[in-house]
């Protein structure tokens, strides 16, 4: 919106010359307000503007064993180049630190009661992730394409499952627990959920496509604090 005041001046010719000076100074003040107020007035009211979005894209910890990430988010202004966001999602990551657990159990069914002995070949864990999380988004330029930052934190609710190669009575069966070799006396140990705090930093760009949509482009790290932390990259649209 533009705001135009006009100025009705009159000057009486006179000699004096502060008198003078005092009038053009007048004069001078008064056409610099004029243009100043003809200016766009751009005031936005916090939270006065809500936005939505969607994106997909990748999860990782190293690109071989990447996973799949989807993000729904709203947005609203703080100012005009800082944005507030909320956002809820799913994805599925993979930590491929392998190693092997040996374990023994009973078992008996009928006339049969035996130890066995099992082997577990743990090739990754599959952790399958809904984040919870809240932002702040600081865009460095407003143009067609507009470069941003982000920060963000939240919690992860998490499920992990191994995946891996299993072989049982690996190293024999036996009649008593006592004749199941040492290692293999053990239990296996309960697998961490994943479920954790989580904060995320990035950086990304926005295509305008209209006036009230574009699409985004941005790469997250993030750290976990009970599991692996991950790299992050979306692709999508806000409107």
């Amino acid at each position: 919106m533009k705001i135009f005041y006009g100025f009705s001046i009159h000057l009486i010719y006179n000699d004096n010359p502060r008198l003078k000076m005092k009038k053009s100074f007048i004069l001078f003040v008064l056409l610099i307000f004029g243009n100043l107020t003809a200016q766009d007035l751009e005031a936005q009211s916090m939270f006065s503007k809500v936005y939505f979005g969607v994106s997909s894209g990748t999860n990782f910890k190293t690109l071989p064993t990447a996973g799949s990430a989807i993000c729904f988010e709203i947005k609203s202004n703080i100012s005009s180049n800082i944005n507030a966001k909320l956002s809820v999602g799913y994805s599925t990551l993979y930590d491929d630190d392998s190693y092997e657990i040996k374990t023994s159990g009973l078992v008996s069914f009928e006339n049969y009661s035996k130890y066995h002995t099992r082997l577990t070949i743990v090739e990754r864990v599959r952790y399958s992730i809904i984040p919870f999380t809240l932002g702040v988004e600081y865009l460095f330029t407003k143009s067609k394409i507009s470069p941003f930052g982000l920060f963000e934190i939240g919690y992860n609710l998490s499920t992990s499952t191994i995946e891996g190669k299993v072989h049982d009575g690996i190293a024999g069966t036996f009649d008593t627990a006592e004749e199941v070799p040492e290692d293999y006396r053990h239990t296996a140990p309960p697998l961490e959920d994943g479920s954790s705090i989580t904060m995320g930093a990035g950086l990304g760009f926005k295509y305008e496509l209209t006036e009230r949509m574009d699409l985004n482009i941005r790469y997250v790290y993030h750290y976990n604090e009970s599991i692996i932390n991950n790299n992050q990259v979306l692709i999508g649209f806000t409107f």
